[in-house]
């Protein structure tokens, strides 16, 4: 049976078969290349003039629109950010989006790039235990004025999502269904 793509493997392994007075039905067995694209090999191996092997055939169809490049680049900010959407991607990259149209985009993202859309799972909000901590918190502070305030040492800043996600979707590649913890620590 034919897997339909015939490599230099491939072809170096039929015209090694055929040099070794293999019958063709054996080489296409033996290789899983189809019987009539053996045929096809040895007779432009023989029209070569026996001393090289013949190239792959050029594949046919229309060339991809957005090169490896430009997709790494996509695929850099929908890691960094799974909540942007094709359009958001499409409006971050006037320069190499252009000439693209949007669904080109959500399909460089499906299918050459792997992200899946999903609906992002919610959050829960603070635990009972969370609030109680926080009051307690400000109750044992309430009392301090603000020259107090003032000479304690804030050494760190963080942003931490309280309220659960948005509910929209989000890209994730196909492992990955969670999103990681929303954390942003500086000078932690």
């Amino acid at each position: 049976m034919s897997r339909g793509v015939t490599t230099r493997d491939d072809i170096a392994a039929v015209i090694a078969l055929y040099k070794a007075k293999h019958v063709l039905r054996e080489i296409s067995a033996q290789t899983g290349v189809a019987l009539r694209v053996v045929q096809n090999l040895v007779q432009r191996f023989r029209d070569l003039g026996e001393d090289e092997l013949p190239a792959p055939l050029p594949k046919s169809g229309r060339p991809k629109l957005l090169s490896p490049r430009t997709l790494k680049v996509i695929s850099r900010q929908v890691r960094s950010n799974p909540s942007l959407t094709a359009r958001e991607v499409k409006e971050r990259n006037p320069h190499l989006l252009s000439h693209v149209s949007l669904r080109c985009v959500q399909q460089a993202l499906h299918d050459d790039l792997g992200f899946k859309s999903f609906r992002a799972r919610r959050k829960p909000l603070l635990t009972k235990r969370q609030k109680e901590n926080r009051v307690k918190f400000c109750k044992i502070y309430e009392v301090w004025d603000l020259e107090t305030w003032r000479s304690v040492l804030w050494s760190d800043e963080a942003t931490f999502s309280v309220t659960g996600s948005n509910g929209g979707r989000v890209y994730r590649p196909p492992p990955l269904r969670h999103a990681p913890p929303t954390v942003h620590c500086k000078d932690c």
